[in-house]
């Protein structure tokens, strides 16, 4: 019986061709998006699950009280880790891990790289099978571990183990060590990963202070292996006495207390979008919000509107099988049976577009891969995960569109299909909900795809308050650094000024409690240097003055913006006495309100303070925009020249909203995919629709025209119920994207944007106006200048 539901599904598919083509395709691509949707989320679900037995491995986190809530960090000082390290404190072992930018030389050749520092037990802890080499010399002080991506990189075509390379740190000083081994290629969904790594006690500086030292500012991840759950509680017992020894050495990063982390959860913490969120976090980050909730709920709306557009095209398209049914019933076939047929049919139809849907993943894997950056590449010999979801979704898209169209056909009345009484009328309730729902979507979309690309213009025209194109920014390491290099460079003509600082405008404020006598805020401070590093910034003063060169002003005075004004109510600022924590500063001027925080967020009350020369971390260089690059270049250049063995390591002030920029665009691209997508197929759904109706109506339209009825009069009397299911899909869908762009996009997610005005729902409605009138005119003219007495004589 089944094979021969099989023959005649396959009979039956071969006579509806276009029917057969609209589906597989339409699926195809659908499933397709699920796929690449599931592969997105697989990638994350399985982040660090190629480390076998890490069930009693935790890592040990600080805990911070942050704006009067408490914050897990996930580092903790130095000195606790060495202090664990000889009392064990109830764990087994512990495994220190900290990284560092350095220059690799090799031969002649210099390169900007990272080094990890790690304790052996790292390798004890986690899996990093070995390539090539082995640990035994790990703890000497001139050995390396490199990965498999490294050795490729550097030394092609060799035997890594054995070969040398220069490192230089941060303190300038070269140091040769030769490498001991290579790590197999390190999965990119894993928390831990590196390229170099050596003993942790290669990482010390000379000249620093001790690791046990409790004035020590390092902060490090480390891992500790406990016995069981239980042990815990002991163990942060043991540590929180540390607790009040941290922060009277450390007043600027105060601690609450230590917890313990499960390795397990690493992975489900450290996207900032999601709850759980731990700060600080030093390993890979595994971004799990917006980066797979919005391909899933696309592919989903993708999915659902093809399955809506199959259910129709099956109904559509059922008007030349009810002799078949008719005959079927008076044969003894009963409902149940004809039921089980029309489903075997949907369910070859969803096969046969999951195997076309494998193309469509082949084809649009590569765009995915580059815009992601994460490689999504299925392993088809060992994610059997990937095949079950390969036949489940065809089957589940099989029943949930085809059941209706079954069940509703098969349940004709034989007597009345064969005397010719019965006949599928051009559309009902359901199917007419179906269309509407499609096109609906579509024109949301739409109205998305257009506001976001007008943000998007906004977003490249805002005013940030000061000279966001205009600045470059190059992180300073030593007071000599700064000397040095600012002298070499402030020759350069292209160069307008150069200024430096503490902490850089949008990278690295700090939040401080500023008390006046109106009351208190939390605001944000930076330490900057003086008048030059405002004009270098382009920020003004609008009342008071600069600072004074002369180094009081850097324990005595502040600047403050407008907002930190308009917050404490201060009418007349200067002269007026802030306390800032346990500081008390006098107002000494005011500039204008910048956007600290780009356009995502409003602007904070801002305070900036004094910085002297020595204390500087950040140099700021200002040129014209357009020459802005070819300075980068020479600050490159003369970096090298001036401190060969120190990387280089500058930004241009713009890369801090380069993250909004390609989430704008981002968001535009999504909306605009989705929009032809559901397009495309609610057009699809729409011809078979008008097609259907135009052979029901065939005889009325041929008696129209012998009436004297013009072509114009015809497709006006064909398109006058899908014009109301269009204009009616344009209400709703515009109703949603204006609610979901004003009370979500632009609450939510942008504080600062374009006023969206008519143009995205003109627009929407003259695109799917021309799409639908294009793609279903040639149909509905077609039937109008066809000869009545054609369509007279039939029968």
């Amino acid at each position: 019986m089944f094979s021969n539901y099989l023959k005649i599904a396959f009979r039956v598919l071969w006579r509806n061709k276009i029917y057969v083509v609209l589906n597989i395709v339409g699926l195809g691509f659908a499933i397709a998006c699920c796929i690449l949707a599931y592969l997105n989320y697989n990638y994350r679900a399985n982040f660090d699950q190629h480390h076998a037995h890490t069930e009693h491995i935790y890592r040990l986190n600080s805990v911070r009280m942050v704006d009067g809530s408490k914050q897990p960090w996930a580092v903790i000082p130095l000195p606790l880790a060495q202090a664990m390290q000889k009392e064990l404190a109830g764990a087994e072992r512990i495994a220190r891990l900290s990284s560092a930018a350095v220059v690799v030389k090799i031969k002649e050749n210099t390169f900007d790289e990272h080094i990890h520092y790690a304790d052996k037990a790292l390798f004890d802890f986690f899996t990093f099978p070995l390539k090539f080499g082995n640990l035994s010399g790990f703890d000497q002080p001139n050995q390396v571990i490199i990965s498999e991506t490294f050795a490729d990189k550097y030394f092609p075509k060799q035997m890594p183990v054995g070969q040398s390379l220069t490192i230089i740190g941060s303190e300038g000083k070269p140091k040769v060590y030769t490498v001991a081994a290579v790590t197999q290629k390190i999965p990119a969904n894993s928390s831990i990963q590196f390229d170099i790594i050596t003993s942790f006690e290669n990482g010390f500086v000379n000249g620093q202070l001790a690791p046990n030292d409790w004035a020590n500012p390092n902060l490090i991840t480390t891992f500790a292996e406990l016995k069981s759950e239980q042990a815990t509680r002991f163990v942060t017992a043991n540590l929180n006495p540390y607790v009040a020894l941290h922060n009277r050495n450390r007043t600027d990063w105060p601690i609450e207390s230590f917890s313990l982390q499960p390795f397990s959860e690493l992975a489900a913490s450290s996207d900032i979008d999601m709850p759980g969120y731990v700060y600080g976090s030093q390993l890979t980050v595994n971004p799990r919000g917006v980066l797979v909730i919005v391909p899933a709920i696309m592919s989903l709306f993708i999915l659902i509107i093809t399955c809506f557009n199959f259910t129709n095209i099956s109904i559509a398209f059922a008007s030349g099988r009810l002799k078949e049914i008719g005959i079927r019933k008076v044969m003894g076939g009963f409902k149940s049976q004809l039921i089980r047929q029309f489903l075997t049919e949907n369910i070859v139809l969803c096969l046969l577009a999951s195997t076309l849907a494998l193309l469509f993943v082949y084809l649009l894997l590569p765009a995915v891969i580059q815009l992601t950056d994460v490689d999504l590449s299925p392993n088809y010999g060992k994610d059997y995960g990937f095949w079950l979801f390969l036949v489940f979704i065809p089957v589940v898209s099989a029943i949930f569109s085809g059941l209706y169209p079954a069940v509703y056909i098969s349940s004709f009345q034989p007597v009345l299909i064969l005397k010719g009484k019965t006949a599928l009328a051009s559309s009902n309730r359901f199917t007419r909900f179906l269309l509407i729902s499609q096109f609906s979507l579509s024109c949301f979309a739409l109205v998305v795809g257009i506001v976001m690309s007008q943000n998007a213009s906004f977003q490249k025209k805002a005013d940030f308050g000061y000279s966001i194109n205009e600045v470059a920014v190059v992180e300073i390491n030593n007071p000599q650094e700064y000397r040095v290099f600012s002298q070499a460079v402030q020759q350069y003509p292209e160069i307008k000024s150069v200024a430096g600082c503490v902490q850089q405008i949008g990278d690295g404020t700090y939040t401080q409690t500023a008390k006046t006598e109106n009351g208190q805020i939390q605001a944000q401070v930076a330490r900057i240097g003086g008048e030059a590093y405002l004009n270098s910034m382009g920020i003004r003063l609008i009342q008071g003055r600069h600072f004074y060169d002369t180094g009081a002003d850097a324990d005595q005075s502040i600047l403050v913006n407008q907002t930190f004004l308009q917050r404490l109510r201060l009418t007349d600022p200067l002269g007026q006495r802030v306390t800032l924590d346990s500081a008390s500063y006098t107002i000494v001027g005011v500039v204008n309100d910048y956007k600290e925080y780009g356009l995502h967020d409003l602007i904070p009350p801002c305070v900036l303070r004094m910085a002297k020369p020595d204390e500087y971390k950040f140099m700021v260089v200002r040129s014209d925009k357009d020459r802005l690059s070819q300075v980068t270049r020479y600050l490159q250049e003369a970096w090298h020249k001036v401190v060969p063995n120190v990387p280089y390591r500058g930004y241009l002030q713009s890369d801090l909203i380069e993250k909004e920029i390609r989430m704008t665009q981002g968001f535009k691209s999504i909306a605009f995919f989705l929009a032809i997508v559901t397009l495309l197929l609610s057009a699809s759904g729409l011809f078979a629709q008008i097609s259907l109706n135009i052979d029901k109506r065939s005889k009325e339209i041929g008696i129209r025209k012998v009436l004297g009825a013009s072509v114009l009069q015809i497709i006006g009397l064909v398109n006058r119920e899908f014009i109301r299911i269009l204009l009616i899909s344009f209400v709703v869908g515009s109703a949603l994207g204006y609610l979901f762009t004003s009370k979500f996009i632009f609450q939510v997610i942008y504080q600062y944007h374009p006023d969206a005005g008519p143009a995205p729902y003109i627009g929407t409605f003259l695109i799917v106006l021309f799409c639908c009138s294009v793609i279903i005119g040639t149909k509905v003219y077609q039937a109008a200048k066809a000869n009545p007495i054609e369509r007279l004589r039939a029968e």
